[in-house]
């Protein structure tokens, strides 16, 4: 996810701590205590993507760096806990150095935002398409949701109301509301989001506001919450008709056999779902891309394809020789580890050199971020490489 959207669930998350903690309790809690939740919180929710600052230094070559360090060893569960630590230790720096904080008592409840933030992080990153491995050094593999897209407005929209009602400053509020209005502004006007669901977020969002309006503190967080938790099953019941679909039509062709559907919903959007399905013969992987309406009658497939930046994507489909993408591997350290993290790899040989990419990020007239090109003097395979594994390639 965006980082704008971990701040927000880290505010939320802190915010709901506070709302029900008993009157009784703040009263004898210092003044900065609240403060010092949302930082422990907002900053600890941000950072795992902290890894943006050495993960291009960890392979030869930065691009393949990035792929497998960024969302890599800071993304897994033992060293979210050593980060909790480290925000603990940020907390008590500004206390005991910077004289920001004075506490006593409250640490018990900083100790628990400062470790849940990294964990919650983690845990938003796996319900999209590109994934997580949270259980290193016992399970390697990639584990992905396949649930939301990667920056979505629902998040916004449904978070900021909220927050900008319990916002204790003028400043926060009016940073809130900022983010709620952007996040509709770009909905409406970058042509990804359809008119119907530009019109369903902006009424969401409203009435949102005026139905938090007049509860009390402990409803709000309640009603915010179970809203974030509906939309979770739209997009869960999205995603299993279309998997449905997807395994339906895959097993017309007896010769391939279906290892990874992989799903992304459009943004705003369980109507709309971006699908490639990757199938394996005993010869090839075959890689087929296409868009799907799970529920023609609300949006129809027509509609999904012709939202600008998924209108157009190419290839359609795309058949990758397994004996070739072996050799490929044997041959170059930079295709043995760029495997370590593609889900849909595919390459191609111009006069400018050999290409792989992921199909999964591949867009019309766009160069992903996952496009590597092999160098022919491939240097010397690393000694010690990333420990990744998709579990569904194996050839």
């Amino acid at each position: 996810m965006d980082n704008i959207t971990h701040s927000l669930f880290g505010a939320t998350v802190s915010e709901t701590l506070w709302v029900a903690l008993p009157e009784s309790t703040k009263r004898t809690l210092a003044p900065q205590t609240r403060r010092a939740l949302f930082l422990a919180s907002v900053f600890g929710n941000n950072l795992p993507d902290f890894d943006f600052l050495y993960a291009p230094l960890m392979h030869a070559n930065p691009q393949i760096g990035n792929l497998l360090h960024h969302r890599g060893h800071t993304h897994t569960v033992p060293i979210a806990l050593l980060q909790g630590l480290l925000m603990l230790g940020i907390c008590a720096f500004l206390q005991r150095v910077l004289k920001r904080f004075h506490f006593t008592r409250e640490w018990k409840w900083i100790s628990w935002m400062a470790f849940l933030a990294p964990l919650t992080h983690i845990a938003l990153d796996f319900l999209n398409n590109y994934g997580v491995h949270p259980f290193w050094p016992v399970d390697n593999t990639w584990k992905y949701g396949d649930w939301v897209f990667v920056l979505e407005p629902w998040a916004w929209a449904t978070l900021t109301p909220l927050l900008f009602l319990l916002a204790p400053t003028k400043k926060g509020k009016t940073l809130y509301a900022t983010l709620a209005i952007l996040g509709l502004a770009l909905s409406w006007s970058l042509g990804v989001v359809p008119s119907l669901m530009c019109g369903v977020l902006t009424f969401w969002t409203v009435f949102l506001l005026v139905s938090l309006f007049r509860m009390a503190d402990r409803g709000k967080v309640v009603l915010t919450w179970s809203a974030l938790a509906a939309l979770l099953l739209c997009f869960e019941l999205g995603h299993r008709a279309t998997r449905e679909i997807i395994q339906r039509e895959s097993s017309n062709d007896p010769q391939f056999r279906l290892i990874d559907p992989i799903l992304s919903p459009l943004p705003v959007n369980p109507f709309c779902w971006a699908v490639v399905s990757v199938e394996q013969s005993e010869t090839h992987l075959r890689l087929k891309r296409k868009m799907i309406a799970p529920f023609p009658k609300v949006i129809s497939v027509t509609t999904c394809s012709t939202l600008r930046f998924f209108g157009g994507q190419e290839p359609a489909e795309t058949l990758v020789s397994l004996s070739e993408l072996k050799s490929l591997r044997d041959q170059y350290c930079d295709v043995r580890d760029f495997l370590q993290f593609s889900r849909a790899p595919y390459f191609w040989k111009d006069e400018t050199g050999l290409y792989f990419s992921d199909l999964r990020f591949e867009r019309a007239n766009r160069k992903s971020f996952a496009r590597i090109k092999v160098s022919p003097q491939s240097p010397p395979c690393p000694s010690s490489r990333a420990p990744w594994t998709v579990g569904t390639l194996v050839f």
